[in-house]
């Protein structure tokens, strides 16, 4: 639980006018809990007086942040969020909006919700990403949703060998390969073929990209599991690392990833009528036929 909610940092789309209009709209609330508002952003996108711009070294002094903006947005804010231990909530403005759950016509009333204290709050894993070379091992990052690992060059194969906990499970040949948290089962791992999983489970998900081989399938393991990826020296191209879709390093064959668990996580803040298998419903049409629409 947060103790009270006195400082609000925005992140994202921080456009002036809609940001204005938020501003104005939490007038009242602004002045009745005391409130002191603050924006980060990387290009000083806000102007706003009444929103002070924060340097990054400071986030941790926040009680809440704001991500406005898509799926992406609410993915790097979030790692902010885990880096400074501050819960974060989403408005959206993109165009799925599985973690950005504050639909923007009603971020008003949302917002005075929680900053009065009437929300949920859960918190999500993250992955723990590292490459090891022989003895030699170099954290590159988390991830919310997921790593994703494909060739620099298209029209090639990668073949990837997984084994967990020290255990050799399978070599997959494929055009990538995909661990991702139970957030991330609604991401690329969907498009996979991979399962939705609930995300308070405590699993992990490996999914292959179009597999040469059709049986290598999707599999559900548990997060205590140690994970590690070796690509043989057959992959003499480059291999491209993406941790939540954003390219974070490449590898040669003979390399290899090791995946576990973080000791971090991130604190999503839900209003009180947020529901996790309504957002199912609506964000995949579930029950809807399209026929008859």
């Amino acid at each position: 639980m947060i103790d009270s909610i006195k400082k609000i940092l925005f992140t994202g789309s921080l456009n002036d006018e809609y940001l204005s209009d938020l501003v104005a709209d939490l007038a009242e609330t602004i002045d009745e809990h005391k409130l002191e508002l603050f924006s980060y952003s990387t290009n000083n996108q806000n102007q706003l007086s009444n929103v002070k711009p924060l340097i990054e070294s400071n986030v941790c002094k926040m009680d809440l942040i704001v991500s406005i903006g898509g799926d992406g947005t609410m993915l790097k804010s979030s790692k902010l969020a885990s880096n400074h231990n501050v819960p974060i909530t989403g408005i959206n403005k993109g165009r799925l909006g599985f973690l950005t759950d504050i639909n923007p016509e009603l971020v008003s009333d949302a917002l005075k919700e929680i900053i009065q204290g009437d929300y949920q709050i859960e918190s999500r894993m993250l992955l723990d990403v590292k490459i090891s070379n022989g003895n030699e091992k170099r954290f590159i990052g988390h991830a919310v949703n997921d790593l994703v690992i494909n060739k620099t060059k298209t029209g090639r194969m990668i073949n990837v060998q997984t084994s967990i906990n020290d255990t050799y499970v399978n070599s997959n040949e494929g055009d990538g390969y995909i661990v991702s948290t139970p957030t991330g089962s609604t991401a690329y791992s969907l498009s996979c073929g991979g399962p939705i999983i609930n995300p308070n489970s405590k699993s992990f998900l490996l999914v292959p990209i179009a597999p040469h081989t059709l049986t290598n399938r999707p599999m559900v393991i548990s997060s205590d599991c140690n994970i590690k990826l070796e690509f043989t020296e057959e992959n003499d191209d480059l291999i491209e690392i993406s941790l939540d879709g954003e390219i974070i390093s490449e590898i040669s064959g003979g390399d290899c990833i090791i995946i576990s668990k973080s000791k971090s996580s991130v604190e999503f803040v839900h209003t009180s009528q947020y529901d996790y298998y309504e957002t199912l419903r609506s964000k995949l049409f579930w029950g809807h036929d399209k026929r008859n629409a």
